[in-house]
Order: C-alpha cells, then structure tokens, then sequence
C-alpha cells in the first residue's frame, strides 16, 4: 500500500518531502526510499476542537506509519568511512581497479561495501566493508606508492592528474592503456597488490614470506642469487629488476616475461630455501640481511668472494644446480614448457568448480577488479592450476602474452582440453578480441565443451561449433 494512500483527509505532505532516488549513476544499483510524511493542517489561529472518531482513526494510522518508518530508519545501516570522505574511497578504489570509475558518487552502497571489502581481503585486514583508520591509511599507501612510481605527486588521492600519470606510464611500459592501477599495471611497478606480511611455510611450496613490499622482497631474493646488484634493491620495479627477472625465469625454466607472478615467486622461494640450508641460515625461502650475513661467513670459510651474494661460483661451491631441469629437450626453443596432462585436469576440474559464480553489481567479480572479466576468470583458473600467467582484463592480451612465449596459435586447430580460445578477429582492441573460453572438452565431431566466465553475468557451460563460433586463436598452457 502507497504511503499517501493511508494519509487522512485534511492533510498533505510535507514541504520538500516524498520519494528520493539516488542519481541514475549510482553503482551500487540500489534506490533509497523515504517514507512519505504528513502533518495535519490547522487554519490559522484556530483552536483544535474535540476530536473526532475519523481523526483519531487518521491519526492512529499516521503513527503506525511513523512508528514503522523511524523502526525501518533505525535498522538500517549507515554508511561509514570514518578516515575520509566516501568520494576519496571511491576514488582510490576505482583507480586501483577495484570499482567501476561510475562508482564514484559520493554514495556507500553495496557495492562499495564489497569493493572495501575485496581490498581488505588482499591486503589482510579486517573484511567489514567499512574503509576506518587502518583500511584508509593502506588504501592511501597503496594509491601513493603507485603515484611515486607513476611520476605523479604523491598526495594519496588518486584523480585526474593520477590516471593521466598512470596512463603515460602503461604507454611506455607497453601495457594496457586505462589509466587505473590493476593487477598488471602494479605488478609492472613492483609494487604489491595485497600486504599480508608472512606467509613463509617454510615448506617445499609457499611464496615471499620477507615482511615488506613484494617487489622488495623480489628484489632482495634476486640479489641474493647474483641477478641483481645490491644497489638495485630498492623497492621500485624497473627496467633492471623486470631484465634480472627474465634472467631468474630462463634458468627456471618458466615463463620469461619480467613479472614475479605466483610461480616465479614459487620457484624463487625454493631456491632461496637451498642457499639457505646450505650456509646454515633459517630456510624461510625469504633473502634478507639475516641470510646475506650467513652466505658471507660460508664465502669467507670457503675461500670465495664474500660479498652475500650466492652468485653462480658460490651456487656450484655449494652444490646447488643455478640452471633447474626443464624435462629435456632445448630449453631456449620454448621458455614456457607445454603443461603436463596432469595441469591441463587441474585446469579443467578448477574451472568446473565455478560454475554458477555470478557476479554482483557493476562487473564486480571474485577473480579481479570491477570490469569485464573473461580473462580475469580465465587466467585465474590457469594460476590455480599452476600456469604462471599474469592476470588480465582484456583478452587480447592473453593472446599477445601466449605470442611471445610461443603458445599462442591462431585459429583452433590442435585444441585441447585446458586451452583458452579467444574470439574475435584479433587480439588488437576490444572490439576485435571479444572474449575468451576454456576448453572443457573436445568432441569427436570437432564440436567444443568450453566454460567461460562473464557469460550472462555468471561462470557458464555450453557447447559450440567452432567452425561458426568466431574463434581467433588459442593459447596453451
């Protein structure tokens, strides 16, 4: 029932008052209503006479109504960014990619509250959706490290003079040109997109467990293992650590494109861990100046140059192979070994477990930031299964990244089950390389299973024909 319809004869609304809808732009989808009130209208200097049996009916409904309203008002929640304003949240979020650059007006909603939330759980703070004092000053950090290493002033607010900063910054590192600090753009920048500090496991597996940035951390273990010069690890990426990088990735036998993803900080931490085991040092897969002490006194014990660094002479003294095996054949045919079967049903039985994922608001998905995301959906599910790939948003960079690693082809002849297939008619904008599968399974009539992420809104199965399907090229594992 309509709130005026219940409004007693010889009343009217309130001046200024009745239906309020937020701006058509609003991200978070929602309307706020505000209950319709009235008041009851008196001529001028009358005195009110007894009541009546209508009014006090009236009057009864009118509290009720009231009553109901302040109860509405009272449950529901406000809005909170005690540190700063909402607008300076929203500004941050949307240029690290984690909202939608619509998303900016001044209004918490849901979806704000979850593109909070997707940052809080990168960064390992309490996930409540609410941007206090601790998630605004690493939010505020995250912006003004991106600011330094974009050549912009560093105030901490990312707006226009930023994104035009950061967008002369994707240009010369020939990175996707969008003006926001994603995953990519940061990973390029050296600068770490979640902080959580630890995370060694000590174990056979784990990742960069040195408690600062990653990129410090990726530059200190390059250093220690004579890729790097001491004098380079100083927590900015550029071209030097991105080359020293590529130089670790060749010996790894993994993929050779200058970012530290989640295997090459793997394969780092592993053998970090065996320089540890040898000089006696804690073997925590992390090159700090504990270790750097440690390789030292076994240079020094060992008659070798004593600079900390266990470069290729201290690696053989130790008795640590610099070069890992590659499974045979010419490792500097094909830097990126094609995935063994066993990947390739990892990749498969992690894409099937999403099925059904939706997503919720503006783009907003559990795989990357607030955007079309096919790719991040798909790179995703490699990285689960192995594959060091980076994250992307456009799939014609996925396509591009396969191209230079040599597992890329175009067309779909030869597709296999784990392989991401692109369509379009190339991978050189958006609008030629409209969205990218993974191959689930191949029929014996050539017809292909595929499961695809941002399909009607939501991780999807279905069947094509790939000969009227559109499918430009294929990538491999």
């Amino acid at each position: 029932m309509r709130a005026n319809a219940m409004r007693p004869r010889g009343t009217r609304r309130a001046p200024g008052r009745g239906t309020h809808r937020s701006a058509p732009s609003a991200p978070d989808g929602a309307r706020h209503t505000a209950a319709r009130h009235t008041r009851p209208r008196h001529t001028a200097g009358a005195v009110p006479g007894p009541a009546r049996p209508r009014a006090r009916g009236g009057s009864a409904l009118l509290a009720l109504l009231l009553l109901l309203t302040g109860l509405v008002a009272a449950a529901a929640p406000a809005a909170a960014a005690p540190s700063s304003t909402v607008r300076h949240v929203q500004m941050n979020l949307a240029g690290l990619g984690y909202l939608p650059a619509n998303g900016v007006d001044g209004i918490a909603g849901p979806v704000t509250a979850a593109a909070v939330r997707a940052f809080q759980t990168e960064n390992c703070l309490p996930v409540d959706g609410i941007a206090g004092p601790r998630t605004g000053s690493a939010l505020t950090g995250k912006v003004t490290a991106v600011q330094r290493a974009a050549g912009a002033a560093a105030d901490g607010l990312y707006g226009g003079a930023t994104r035009s900063a950061v967008l002369a910054y994707q240009r010369a590192q020939g990175l996707l040109e969008d003006g926001i600090a994603g995953p990519r753009t940061m990973a390029a920048m050296g600068i770490g997109r979640g902080d959580c500090g630890g995370g060694g496991d000590g174990g056979g597996g784990g990742g960069l467990p040195y408690p600062s940035s990653h990129a410090l951390q990726v530059q200190w273990n390059l250093a220690g293992m004579g890729y790097l010069p001491w004098s380079g690890v100083d927590g900015i990426s550029g071209p030097q650590t991105r080359d020293s990088l590529r130089a670790f990735q060749r010996d790894a036998c993994i993929a050779v494109d200058g970012v530290a993803g989640p295997v090459t900080d793997s394969r780092m931490a592993r053998q970090v861990r065996r320089v540890q085991q040898k000089a006696g040092a804690t073997a925590d897969g992390a090159y700090g100046p504990d270790t750097r002490s440690a390789v030292e006194r076994y240079q020094q014990a060992n008659g070798l140059a004593a600079d900390g660094a266990a470069g290729p002479v201290t690696m053989r003294a130790m008795g640590i192979d610099r070069t890992m095996s590659c499974g045979g054949g010419d490792a500097g045919a094909d830097p990126l070994p094609p995935a063994a079967g066993s990947t390739r049903e990892r990749i498969v039985d992690t894409a099937r477990s999403q099925l059904g994922v939706r997503e919720w608001g503006a783009n907003c998905n559990p795989y990357g930031w607030c955007d079309a995301w096919c790719a991040m959906f798909g790179t995703w599910v490699w990285q689960k299964a192995g594959v060091d790939v980076p994250t992307y948003a456009f799939t014609g960079a996925w396509f591009n990244w396969g191209l230079g690693n040599g597992h890329s082809s175009w067309g779909y002849d030869g597709v296999r089950a784990g392989d991401a297939v692109l369509y379009g008619s190339g991978p050189s904008s958006v609008s030629t390389s409209t969205h990218v599968d993974l191959v689930e399974k191949v029929h014996a009539d050539g017809r292909l299973t595929v499961i695809g992420g941002n399909v009607r809104d939501a991780v999807t199965r279905r069947t094509i024909d790939p000969a009227t399907a559109g499918i430009y090229g294929h990538v491999r594992p």
